[in-house]
C-alpha cells in the first residue's frame, strides 16, 4: 500500500454516533462534543476529554498527551451540522514540522464512511518523507470518486491560516501564513479550487458536522516519544 493510499484510506475519523456525548464545550458560538473512547478510530487510538480545554483567551487547545504508558488523542465536533459556506481556522503552532505519527485536521463529515466528508489534514502518515499538507473531498454518493491533492510547505512562524469553501459546485482551498481574516488571501501559501464535471455526485450537498482532531496515525506514539499541543485561536464559518 503506498503513502498516499494510506493518506486518503486513514482520513475515516470516529463518528458521532459511536462516541459517548456526556462532555460538550462552548466555543466560538457552537456547542462542540468532545470525544472520550478507550478504544476507536482513527488510529484506532485512546480519546481523552481531558485534552482539549479553552483557556482565558478563549483558544482552544488540543493535545495528545501521555499517562503512564498510555498515550491518548483529542477530537471535537459542532452538535448540529452546518451548511455550504466558507469555514476557516487560526491555528498556532508549527505545523509543518509534526511528529510523522501525528494528524491535525479540520473536517466536515456526515458519512458513512468514503462519502460526504471535506478534508483538511496536515500529517506524513507515518511516513517522514511525505509531504505534509492534504485537502481531500469524498463523493456526495457512490457514482463519484473522491478529489485529493498533497503539497510542502514550509513556516516562518507558528501561525496559520486553513481555509476552504464549500458549495453546490466544489470545494476551494486556501492556505496561508499569519492570520488573516476569512475575506483574505494575503500571505497565500498553497490553494486548490477543486470543480468536478458532476457535482452532485462529487460534492456532499448536505450539511454536515464540523470536527477537528489531533491523533495518532495506526495508533502509533510520536517518534520522539514527547507530548504535542495545538492551540487554535479561532473557527469561524460564513
Amino acid at each position: 500500500m503506498t503513502a498516499l493510499t494510506l493518506a486518503l484510506s486513514a482520513c475515516i475519523a470516529a463518528r458521532p454516533n459511536e462516541t459517548k456525548r456526556d462532555t460538550t464545550i462552548q466555543w466560538q458560538g457552537y456547542t462542540w462534543i468532545v470525544k472520550s473512547s478507550k478504544s476507536e478510530g482513527p488510529g484506532p487510538n485512546q480519546w481523552d476529554p481531558k485534552n482539549v480545554w479553552i483557556d482565558e483567551k478563549g483558544f482552544l487547545h488540543m493535545k495528545i498527551s501521555k499517562v503512564k504508558d498510555q498515550w491518548s488523542c483529542a477530537e471535537i465536533w459542532t452538535t448540529k451540522p452546518l451548511e455550504f459556506g466558507t469555514y476557516q481556522c487560526q491555528v498556532e503552532g508549527a505545523i509543518d514540522t509534526l511528529d510523522p505519527n501525528l494528524i491535525f485536521s479540520m473536517f466536515s463529515y456526515q458519512g458513512p464512511d468514503n462519502i460526504k466528508e471535506i478534508d483538511i489534514e496536515y500529517a506524513k502518515w507515518g511516513n517522514p518523507k511525505e509531504k505534509n499538507g492534504w485537502w481531500t473531498v469524498y463523493p456526495n454518493d457512490t457514482a463519484g470518486k473522491k478529489g485529493f491533492t498533497g503539497f510542502d510547505f514550509k513556516l516562518h512562524g507558528t501561525y496559520t491560516t486553513s481555509r476552504f469553501a464549500w458549495t453546490k459546485e466544489g470545494v476551494h482551498y486556501w492556505m496561508l501564513g499569519g492570520h488573516q481574516p476569512i475575506d483574505s488571501t494575503s500571505n497565500l501559501m498553497q490553494e486548490w479550487n477543486y470543480r468536478p464535471a458532476t457535482p452532485e455526485h462529487y460534492i456532499t450537498q448536505t450539511p454536515m458536522p464540523l470536527h477537528f482532531n489531533l491523533w495518532l496515525f495506526q495508533g502509533k506514539p510520536p517518534t520522539d516519544g514527547k507530548p504535542v499541543e495545538m492551540v487554535i485561536h479561532s473557527f469561524s464559518k460564513s
